[in-house]
């Protein structure tokens, strides 16, 4: 089975750089450009997770459904649409995200 990778993430990459163009001229507020990301990640996270549970459940119990490539298929899709919706993610939080990646000692003498 073959993925996409590209093809899938450009609508993800346009959208972020359509609503992000749109906080920065001010023309919708930062809230609304981050509800809009969140509600994104977790609708991906929702459907990957599912998806993944239910093939789980499916290789678990030995049961060979039809449906089981397709699924597999959205599942790994949707878990690439969630690593770039993280890194826009990151990209929002940077300041807060920032701590986890700079040691504490550093941290306190930028301070």
């Amino acid at each position: 089975m073959v993925y996409d990778m590209i093809l899938p993430a450009l609508p993800f990459i346009g959208g972020y750089l359509l609503t992000y163009s749109l906080y920065k001229m001010k023309l919708i507020k930062k809230a609304l450009h981050i509800n809009i990301w969140n509600l994104i990640i977790g609708l991906a996270f929702l459907i990957s997770a599912g998806a993944g549970f239910i093939l789980l459940l499916v290789m678990e119990l030995n049961i060979k459904l039809p449906i089981s490539p397709e699924l597999l298929y959205w599942h790994v899709e949707l878990g690439v649409t969630l690593a770039l919706v993280t890194v826009f993610h990151f990209h929002t939080y940077w300041k807060s995200a920032k701590t986890m990646f700079v040691a504490a000692k550093r941290r306190r003498s930028q301070a």
